[in-house]
């Protein structure tokens, strides 16, 4: 007979393979920040907006994350960042960060564009 942790396992297990443990996790993660956030609200400093250039940071973290697929690691950053639902157009971003699209990035989130960028200065 199968004992409580046996049980435990296998529906460890289950979720593992499903996908699902993993997003679990996230979930209660950003819930619990929330709840903490929510909890010291009256102990709170009211911190002054970030400057665009961090928002412009935030958002290629973002892109990256949701480009990788971290779905439950993107949910947890757009929450502790306090970044909007909708992130920041892609041609905002590679307008203000002076880059262009080429036919290799276009399928690449922008930190990769980035980096493509330094190394072909580097070899100049």
């Amino acid at each position: 007979m199968a004992t409580e942790k046996d049980l435990i396992n296998a529906v460890r297990e289950s979720l593992k393979t499903d996908g699902n443990l993993g997003r679990i996790k996230a979930e209660m993660r950003t819930e619990v920040i929330k709840l903490l956030d929510n909890t010291n609200k009256g102990n709170k400093m009211k911190f002054p907006k970030p400057p665009l250039d961090i928002i412009f940071l935030n958002e290629l973290i973002r892109e990256y994350l949701d480009w990788m697929g971290y779905k439950y690691s993107s949910t947890v950053f757009i929450s502790e960042c306090d970044l909007s639902k909708q992130p920041l157009d892609r041609s905002l971003l590679l307008q203000n960060l002076g880059l262009k699209e080429s036919e290799n990035s276009i399928n690449l989130p922008l930190l990769c564009n980035i980096i493509e960028t330094f190394k072909s200065l580097k070899n100049t």
